[in-house]
């Protein structure tokens, strides 16, 4: 463990982040065992759910820990629903993510031992049922390798500590499951699966298809999560570079371009305390945008008598006409969604990274500005809390500000001069809980950058 712990420092400079594994490692984060408040203590195992008797990590040998890893969440700076249309999103690695240890242990299971929700779970390989609602993510991982690569040899131990929060839009749900994938790929017997997913895009292709229900390559899709999404959060997660924003496509997945965000600006980000869920019936609202892109695609390959799968793949065709598909899509709601998808692509990202670029930041914030309409107006997906979050954010001096993430809740960034960010973060959160108090112990409000995409240090 000591050898982990050196190799981990060599890894990043990060010092609170060396802290978290530091108390991962010595059991100093809360007791997997302890109930959360207003919970009650499990007293026996149930599916999904390990009773707090299980042994805890510090009584597990060390040579039994083959890997340390980091998983961040991320920003989805611009490009709101384009990416599983066939366009493109600017985004980045968030400082903030899931630190994680993997150990074998000899039981046919995966165990996760979830330290921030005080909690374990315990899906068995002959039948992987989900219990708590987290649980529905690690429990489609493993339902899926299976069905690819076979049952793992040994038994899998996954403890973890996350600092994102939850259904915030930050990809907590992606995070979580690219921390599983990862653990799985650790089973002596997954050499097929490590050649195959060899590559961040490898993996970041795999485990977009995996949360949605696709197929991937050879391997035939299921119901995934449930979520009809794209691969963006995954890409951004495991392809991101300190320091920058990247600029990628879909479909296949291809880093297009980058840039580099001024030292002197830092992000602040604000979560509104409303939950944006991917399940129960929060996935029909989602799902909503993803189903009238494709919907517009059909129409117009109908109408036109050909075949384009996406909005992408649409507008890329040299006999793309755009009146003849006014003409096609009457219903306003289908219209709309086209033209929120054809301006975010067309118009914000490329001018909002030549506006970054040259430091213009009244382009630059005119064009978060226009996202965020969009969002409201056209996607539909925003509630007022984000809206007035966004509002807020620019009337303070935000050099740009906007929501992300899937929607119907979640975070707004907002983008600042760094020697301003401690003022703002205070005025920021105080403005906002003035009109929401109702969200005063849910909301959350911090400062973050660009960082490295998920990396991981192996025993």
């Amino acid at each position: 463990m000591s050898r982990l712990l050196n190799e981990l420092s060599q890894k990043t400079a990060n010092e609170h982040l060396k802290e978290r594994f530091r108390r991962l490692l010595t059991a100093d984060a809360v007791d997997p065992g302890r109930v959360a408040p207003g919970g009650a203590a499990p007293d026996r195992a149930a599916p999904g759910r390990v009773a707090p008797d299980r042994a805890a990590p510090d009584r597990v040998a060390s040579e039994d820990m083959v890997q340390l890893q980091f998983v961040p969440g991320r920003i989805e700076v611009f490009g709101k629903h384009t990416d599983y249309a066939g366009g493109e999103s600017l985004t980045c690695a968030s400082q903030h993510g899931i630190a994680a240890f993997v150990q074998r242990h000899d039981a046919p299971s995966l165990v996760i031992d979830d330290y921030a929700r005080s909690t374990t779970i315990e899906l068995t390989y002959d039948d992987p049922v989900a219990a708590p609602s987290w649980s529905l993510y690690p429990a489609a991982v493993l339902k899926r390798m299976i069905r690819h690569f076979g049952v793992p040899r040994r038994g899998v131990r996954l403890g973890i500590h996350s600092d994102l929060p939850g259904a915030s839009g930050m990809s907590s749900s992606s995070s979580l499951i690219i921390s599983v994938i990862l653990a799985l790929l650790q089973d002596e017997g997954y050499e097929s699966a490590r050649s195959i997913l060899n590559s961040p895009v490898e993996l970041a292709g795999f485990a977009g298809a995996l949360e949605s229900g696709a197929d991937y390559g050879p391997f035939s899709g299921d119901q995934g999560v449930g979520t009809k999404g794209g691969s963006q959060d995954h890409t951004a997660i495991l392809m991101s570079s300190a320091g920058e924003l990247g600029l990628y496509s879909y479909e296949p997945i291809d880093k297009l371009s980058a840039i580099k965000l001024p030292e002197d600006v830092i992000f602040v980000v604000g979560t509104s305390g409303v939950k944006a869920r991917k399940t129960g019936q929060a996935k029909e609202r989602y799902n909503a945008a993803s189903l009238a892109a494709r919907e517009v695609a059909r129409m117009y390959s109908e109408d036109v008598g050909e075949s384009y799968s996406n909005l992408g793949s649409m507008m890329a065709s040299p006999n793309f006409d755009r009146d003849g598909l006014r003409h096609c899509i009457q219903d306003e709601l289908l219209w709309n969604r086209f033209s929120q998808y054809e301006r975010e692509c067309a118009l914000v990202i490329p001018r909002a990274m030549e506006a970054l670029a040259r430091r213009d930041w009244a382009t630059f914030g005119a064009m978060s500005d226009e996202s965020q309409r969009m969002a409201a107006e056209l996607l539909g997906n925003q509630v007022p809390e984000t809206v007035d979050l966004a509002r807020i954010a620019r009337e303070a001096g935000a050099l740009g500000a906007s929501s992300f993430g899937a929607g119907f809740g979640g975070a707004v960034w907002a983008l600042i001069a760094r020697d301003d960010s401690k003022r703002f973060l205070s005025h920021w959160r105080t403005s906002y809980l003035e009109s929401y108090p109702q969200h005063a112990g849910k909301s959350r409000f911090f400062r973050d950058s660009p960082g490295e995409g998920a990396w991981t240090v192996k025993s």
